[in-house]
């Protein structure tokens, strides 16, 4: 089995995975991410497989830390980008359709960046079962 603490702490000293954002809203992506870590780190046998695993996770918390912290600079590209890594990272395959990716922006301009991140993280994993344009029905508060 393999050690889940070198790992995260490769993660934790990665300041370059959240460099984009404020210190509360950088907390809660290396939270997340740890967790998605230990998660996927649970059952794997093969350090080699397990460090891959971890650049691509790492590759994923990259691209939405600088899409959250330049949220008015948002484009369809840093969207396909985010979710190129997502599948990825977690060998999902995604239902998203670009075509959405506009209404996706508009909504994501006027969010904090914490909201953002939770909007793009319930976005993506929503796009496994989901035919909805965009992938995600917003819920309003």
């Amino acid at each position: 089995m393999v050690d889940p603490q070198n790992f995260i702490d490769r993660l934790l000293e990665s300041e370059n995975l959240t460099d984009y954002l404020e210190d509360e809203d950088a907390q809660y992506l290396i939270d997340w991410g740890v967790a998605r870590l230990k998660e996927g780190l649970q059952n794997m046998e093969d350090p080699q497989a397990a460090g891959d695993y971890s650049t691509r996770l790492m590759g994923f918390l990259r691209t939405l830390n600088q899409l959250a912290g330049n949220l008015a600079d948002l484009e369809p590209d840093g969207l396909t980008q985010l979710v190129e890594r997502y599948q990825a990272a977690f060998a999902k395959p995604s239902a998203m359709d670009p075509a959405g990716y506009p209404k996706v922006i508009a909504s994501l301009v006027e969010m904090p960046p914490r909201q953002a991140i939770e909007y793009l993280l319930t976005w993506l994993e929503s796009s496994q079962d989901s035919s909805q344009e965009g992938g995600l029905t917003l819920v309003e508060d």
